[in-house]
């Protein structure tokens, strides 16, 4: 009987000891990195948008990259997708080639990464989109992952979530940063369509936000992230007469930034969302704790947004490897604060606020030039297209 009662004892002292350590080593990289409010209760996004280069990034936008993170200083950044041009790529070899550049400038800046895939990553013949994330996640601060790796399988490759804690010591969940996966084209709507985040996505943001508000005893707010722009957008603009200056076409009517938009909006092309809808929206609405979505996709916008309780947040382009406009290429700076979680202030930055040097700055408009040629020609394409 001693003998059992000893064997049982070992049993559940090894048992006590294992169950906590399998716990910790199925926490998600994100869990790990364990990102914190800072000690004056602050904590800061910086989001860059559509890199879209391969295998000869821009030293441009490196260097962009740098003063940005150098003057802005964040605790985490976010790539909203076209994370590089996967159509460029015409081998595995390139693809991987491609992804390292971006992760080659971000790594020794020693900020935590987080990505969702846009619709060019894995264009072409090169890497799939599980096989780029498994190079992502082989730099010390990527906290990407795929949320198929623990147990969940989703639509898509990285929708997953980035829980921001209260402080380096607590455990209690403050924030939570959303990625999204929304896809490349759209097989089953349109061959020529985007596509979006479909319904198996949304249950499982429903599924964890619960879980996260139960465990914290309180509302988790957070900001949703993803690459192709929700369709409620042309609900949130003003439709006008096609007359009107600035205006831009979809689908035979004519839209432009609404009243209501923050300050600095801009509008230089059609957005292009799904015409799919498997409500997410919907689904920010009804929780109340998605305080906005924020896209990249359209080089050329910038804007927020707010329409029925949240906002529609653009982000625009700051690479070089595809077009853009000069007015608006930059990034994006999220500011939150640990006293109310459930705002946020955001303000956009420009390539050109930065001394990049005589050459560089050569380069530059000279890149420009190319660049705002392609949009000019892309928006009369549009035009004519939607007058057919």
């Amino acid at each position: 009987m001693k003998k059992f009662a000893a064997i049982l004892l070992s049993a559940l002292l090894v048992f006590t000891v294992l169950v906590p350590a399998f716990a910790a080593a199925r926490q998600t990289p994100a869990e790990a990195a364990h990102l914190h409010f800072r000690d004056d209760g602050t904590f800061r996004i910086l989001n860059f948008s559509d890199f879209q280069d391969d295998i000869t990034f821009s030293d441009l936008t490196a260097q962009f990259v740098r003063k940005s993170v150098e003057k802005y200083q964040p605790d985490l950044i976010v790539l909203t997708g076209d994370n590089i041009a996967g159509y460029l790529c015409y081998t595995k070899s390139a693809s991987e080639r491609a992804v390292r550049l971006v992760m080659d400038v971000l790594e020794p800046l020693g900020v935590p990464v987080a990505l969702v895939f846009g619709n060019h990553d894995d264009e072409g013949r090169g890497l799939n989109k599980t096989e780029q994330m498994a190079i992502y996640r082989e730099y010390s601060v990527c906290v990407a992952f795929d949320e198929a790796d623990y147990g969940q399988d989703l639509s898509g490759v990285g929708t997953y979530c980035v829980p921001i804690y209260e402080s380096a010591s607590s455990n209690k969940v403050k924030f939570a940063v959303w990625m999204f996966d929304s896809g490349s084209d759209d097989a089953v709507e349109d061959k020529d369509n985007y596509d979006h985040v479909h319904a198996d996505q949304v249950a499982w943001y429903e599924a964890e936000s619960a879980r996260l508000n139960a465990e914290s005893g309180e509302t988790v707010y957070g900001l949703a992230f993803q690459h192709i722009v929700v369709n409620e957008v042309y609900d949130a603009f003003t439709q006008v007469e096609k007359r009107q200056s600035g205006a831009q076409p979809y689908l035979g009517k004519w839209y432009v930034i609404p009243a209501n938009a923050s300050a600095d909006s801009y509008l230089g092309e059609a957005p292009c969302p799904s015409y799919g809808n498997e409500g997410e929206y919907e689904a920010f609405k009804r929780n109340g704790n998605v305080l906005a979505v924020v896209c990249g996709h359209d080089h050329a916008n910038s804007y927020v947004i707010p329409y029925q309780g949240l906002d529609i947040v653009c982000t625009a382009s700051c690479g070089f490897g595809s077009y853009g406009d000069t007015a608006v290429r930059g990034a994006r700076v999220f500011d939150l604060n640990l006293r109310d979680t459930s705002t946020y202030t955001t303000y956009t930055y420009l390539f050109t606020d930065f001394d990049y040097g005589t050459l560089a700055t050569l380069e530059y408009k000279f890149m420009a030039f190319w660049k705002q040629l392609y949009l000019l020609f892309n928006n009369l394409w549009v035009l004519i297209r939607e007058s057919i």
